[in-house]
């Protein structure tokens, strides 16, 4: 298995959708697993973004695989690509082809974390391709799936899809001669074999660590030829078979290691971007702490200037006896969750312990705890909504009801954040 990863993300979601599905939804040897394409459509079109969508496959040697399986493998490459993230936080849409002789997993992912709106980036190839290479190793070792890295895998000689037949067969018979070479021990190495071509006429204009680049006679543009053989530590003796059999095996010995190596790289790697995306996508938090804190500040100052007016013995009973550390740590702390302290009870407590001469600081007390509590109730009244408009927000988002998703956020919470 082969994860691959496309290079488009513009224009409508109808061209991602209607290549996996066709256009009136009747692709032969396609099928959903998983997702609404109707809903992957509308969603990516609603975004404003310069990529709006993520599109994949996951491409097998096997015709096909268990059920079960396939749904492993999704959810693996979900957890892989969205790290940290809860289903209820992103939209996928999962297509299954079998034209071709082979099972392909095709996923399409819009670009949005449905929770916040925010921008959702599932693959950035300079900081996931590790990670991602590593979870192949890992899924086709556990799976036992064929491995596209396996030296068996890599055909003598390979060519361009868009050269012609004719150039074809001229570098089939290229290449058998130097198969030829190789087994009766006049070829060694890729030295000889760029000798040998150039020897009969052919321009070697370029060399790569896994290629070699030759002009046919009377040719302009250079073809490339990959495979075994034109690789930079081609080396064989008598019976080429031999050394590649020799490969293979030494390969496979050393794949429990490489093996172990990507869990180890996979788990740093996906702890490391789980850590983002939750930092990235935190719900935010409803902040009490401004609102009581400016009416405490009130409170404290009324007292500070009733006591002013009297005397010095009162002033000494205020400091005394109002503990103001105590009450800003039971007043003045943030709400992360529409799970509220009684304030009102923990402010009638402390209010039990003041006890003052000054009937003109009672009073004081008295309005600004009544300011207090009044603004608490308040607060404990649009917290109680946002928990009931918490669980339609997603709903809201998959639906598409408004494009403007942070007024329409407001709109039914009947909150807005500071």
């Amino acid at each position: 298995m082969i994860f691959k990863i496309h290079s488009r993300g513009q224009g409508v979601g109808a061209g991602p959708v209607n290549y996996l599905l066709g256009k009136d939804r009747n692709r032969e040897l396609a099928s959903v697993l998983r997702g609404d394409p109707e809903q992957t459509i509308e969603l990516i079109d609603s975004l404003d973004f310069a990529r709006k969508y993520t599109s994949g496959v996951l491409s097998f040697e096997e015709r096909d695989i268990p059920d079960e399986q396939k749904q492993q493998i999704m959810d693996s490459l979900e957890h892989n690509l969205l790290s940290g993230l809860g289903s209820d936080q992103y939209e996928i849409l999962w297509v299954q082809h079998q034209d071709k002789d082979r099972l392909e997993l095709n996923f399409v992912i819009p670009n949005v974390e449905l929770k916040t709106g925010k921008r959702l980036q599932p693959y950035y190839d300079k900081a996931d391709r590790k990670r991602v290479q590593a979870w192949q190793e890992i899924t086709n070792y556990d799976n036992n799936l064929s491995d596209p890295n396996d030296p068996e895998k890599r055909r003598t000689f390979n060519y361009g899809r868009n050269l012609s037949t004719d150039k074809k067969e001229a570098i089939e018979h290229i290449t058998n001669g130097l198969m030829g070479l190789i087994n009766s021990g006049e070829i060694s190495d890729r030295d000889g074999i760029v000798k040998n071509l150039q020897s009969h006429g052919f321009n070697v204009s370029r060399k790569t660590k896994k290629s070699i680049s030759i002009k046919l006679p009377d040719e302009s543009r250079a073809i490339r030829l990959t495979g075994a053989i034109y690789e930079q530590d081609f080396r064989a003796g008598k019976g080429v078979r031999k050394a590649i059999e020799d490969n293979i095996e030494r390969y496979r010995k050393e794949r429990e290691q490489r093996v172990h190596q990507a869990r180890e790289l996979y788990t740093k790697a996906h702890t490391k971007k789980s850590e983002y995306h939750r930092e990235r996508f935190k719900p935010k938090r409803i902040e009490l702490s401004r609102i009581v804190e400016r009416e405490y500040k009130e409170l404290r100052e009324n007292i500070k200037k009733s006591a002013k007016k009297n005397n010095a013995d009162i002033q000494h009973g205020v400091n005394s006896r109002v503990n103001y550390t105590s009450f800003s740590d039971r007043i003045i702390t943030p709400i992360q969750h529409p799970e509220l302290v009684d304030w009102v009870e923990k402010n009638e407590r402390n209010k039990q312990t003041v006890s003052f001469n000054n009937q003109e600081i009672r009073a004081e007390i008295g309005k600004s705890t009544n300011r207090i509590s009044r603004t608490i109730e308040r607060l404990r009244e649009a917290v109680e909504r946002y928990a009931e408009a918490a669980p339609v927000i997603g709903q809201l988002c998959r639906n598409h009801i408004n494009k403007n998703r942070n007024r329409s956020y407001e709109e039914n919470s009947g909150i807005r954040f500071r």
